[in-house]
């Protein structure tokens, strides 16, 4: 290996180091100081725009991002992860387009038809884009693919959710927490799925459930009592029980007589 060479493979090496300790920002302008040279293998090229992309999603740079990896898709157009990594790239960006996001999901699908996160976030993207029968059921399928890996459990309750389905949520999250019993962001998203169904049921009363309270009227309760006041009819013909105004008595005075009883 030349000189040159070893310097390229040395900074790549400490880009992805500084990014392992948490390091984003200088790690990004590290590796945007190396894809300035003129000499880069197209390999390292790649593996060096791909990485940039993925620390400028991290930072939320989404444009940044989608320079990156389109250099990257342009070196090598067959790679799954640079077209999972574009539609994260459109998808989390405040101003993408979640169709986008769903043509680059689909394609790393394609890629790589086994990869049960990709299909879940494809049937998120088409959820998002009013296209909810077809990406339930793309949803539901990978629930079928994987059951025990969280961040894809966390994709299909998002689509799920959104998709109004919160019984189909349930269900994969119930499946999930038994295989993960002491997972504490499958606890987090079960609890979520709870808040959606009691929401859900809340918003679907119906009038029935509420009568008198809809309607507005006085409905006078069999065990109300009313003192001090004339007796009153009911409208089948009953009367309302009256009662007479007590005052309770101390309990001290009472408490003398039983002891010297005793």
């Amino acid at each position: 290996m030349s000189r040159t060479l070893a310097l390229i493979s040395a900074t790549l090496a400490s880009v992805r180091a500084l990014a392992k300790q948490g390091r984003r920002c200088d790690a990004l302008k590290q590796a945007t100081l190396l894809l300035e040279r003129t000499d880069l293998p197209d390999e390292v090229a790649f593996d060096a725009n791909r990485l940039a992309g993925e620390l400028a999603i991290d930072l939320e740079k989404f444009t940044k991002a989608r320079q990156h990896l389109r250099a990257a898709e342009n070196l090598q157009p067959t790679d799954a992860k640079t077209q999972y990594l574009l539609g994260i790239a459109h998808e989390h960006d405040p101003q993408g387009d979640d169709r986008r996001a769903a043509v680059r999901y689909r394609r790393a699908s394609i890629l790589e038809p086994n990869n049960a996160h990709y299909a879940a976030c494809l049937g998120r993207a088409l959820v998002r884009c009013g296209k909810a029968k077809h990406g339930v059921r793309i949803l539901l399928a990978s629930a079928k693919v994987s059951t025990s890996d969280v961040a894809v459990i966390r994709v299909l309750v998002d689509g799920l959710v959104e998709a109004g389905r919160v019984d189909a949520a349930r269900k994969v999250v119930v499946k999930a927490r038994f295989l993960n019993p002491n997972n504490r962001e499958l606890a987090s998203l079960w609890d979520r799925v709870r808040f959606e169904a009691a929401r859900t049921k809340q918003g679907t009363r119906t009038r029935q459930d509420a009568q008198f309270a809809m309607d507005g009227a006085l409905n006078t309760l069999p065990f109300i009592r009313l003192v001090g006041t004339p007796p009153q009819r009911t409208a089948d013909g009953g009367t309302i029980r009256m009662d007479r105004v007590s005052h309770a008595r101390p309990h001290f005075p009472r408490m003398l007589g039983l002891k010297a009883e005793s």
